[in-house]
């Protein structure tokens, strides 16, 4: 066992305290009502935040700019903006390659790009994986160190979204704000606020994103003790179909966990994003199998899909069909 899996940092930073931690130059001015009365979310500058993942994630390009997309497959490995550094490659596991940049941006911790192909329904395979990381049930049957995930706030009109989004980026299905808390483990617990959302495709690719919000919407965070905040500096989990049955996955994260050394950032990342595939693998696997979680999870979406329409999801993702929420706590803090 590695040694930093025994190590815990403890901060002393004041628990009620909150510090600004969302990178301006992705947002702007703009913002949209959400389905609180009262509140406005801020809207990202989408150019701006699409271009980053754009230059991180070939997949995320072939689903922008690709009217085909090729999955991994696809990728023209000399095309890439940055130079990567491949810690694992083996096509015959779930994670296939692991690679990172460190100290991305100057921001001392690395970015991590982690890819899989899987099998299973490709209908709403995107938004089902995210679920894998916003829905309570499912983010905790693979992260232990899960403490609460939910949806703050979420846009009470998409429409109102879309109408900042540049047509290239897809459809806006979810947008919303989310909360998460970690336990203690490795790293002592820690709490992030994102904004974050779900693009998709004609093709039938998808983007999910998120940003860590600045601090003038702290407003937004709950009524609790504060804890030290994790920093999502960017976020990305792309997914595309490469056939009936098959999607593949590429998944972009930099994060800060608030004063956990960077030199230890980059493994406890990476081994909480391979359980989440693991998991994945599992419960897409299962897909088919009428007793499966994610059948009957389908089954919910087209039956919404049917009654209210092809906006159903970008509406009212569950309708009647579904109790749970639709969180939208979209990253993966370990």
């Amino acid at each position: 066992m590695h040694k930093w899996f025994t190590i815990t940092v403890l901060l002393s930073s004041p628990a009620n305290r909150v510090a600004a931690f969302g990178d301006s130059k992705y947002f702007t001015p703009n913002r949209v009502n959400a389905d609180t009365p009262g509140v406005q979310l801020k809207v990202p500058n989408f150019d701006v935040l699409f271009d980053q993942i754009l230059k991180v994630s070939p997949l995320a390009k072939q689903a922008v700019f690709d009217s085909k997309p090729q999955g991994l497959g696809g990728i023209d490995k000399s095309s890439d903006e940055y130079k990567w550094k491949v810690t694992e490659h083996n096509p015959k596991r779930v994670v296939s390659e692991v690679a990172k940049i460190d100290n991305f941006q100057n921001k001392n911790v690395p970015l991590v790009r982690l890819r899989s192909s899987l099998k299973g329904p490709t209908y709403k395979a995107g938004f089902c994986f995210s679920e894998l990381v916003s829905v309570a049930e499912l983010r905790q049957a693979h992260d232990s160190t899960n403490a609460q995930v939910y949806q703050i706030q979420s846009a009470a009109d998409l429409g109102e979204v879309q109408a900042f989004v540049p047509p290239q980026y897809g459809e806006t299905v979810l947008f919303g704000v989310g909360y998460t808390k970690t336990k203690q483990s490795v790293v002592s617990p820690r709490e992030q606020l994102t904004l974050c959302g779900l693009q998709e495709f004609p093709s039938g690719a998808s983007i999910l994103w998120g940003v860590e919000l600045e601090e003038d919407q702290n407003n937004l965070m709950p009524e609790n003790l504060r804890t030290p905040r994790a920093t999502s500096h960017l976020f990305s989990n792309t997914v595309i179909p490469t056939s009936e049955n098959e999607f593949d996955a590429e998944y972009c994260l930099q994060i800060d966990l608030g004063g956990f050394p960077g030199w230890l950032t980059g493994p406890v990342v990476i081994d909480a994003v391979k359980k989440c595939f693991r998991y994945a693998e599992k419960y897409f696997g299962e897909g088919h199998e009428e007793s499966s979680q994610l059948a009957a999870r389908l089954n919910e979406l087209r039956a919404a899909e049917s009654v209210n329409g092809s906006d159903a999801l970008g509406t009212d993702p569950l309708g009647e069909w579904d109790g749970r929420e639709i969180d939208q706590a979209l990253l993966m803090t370990p």
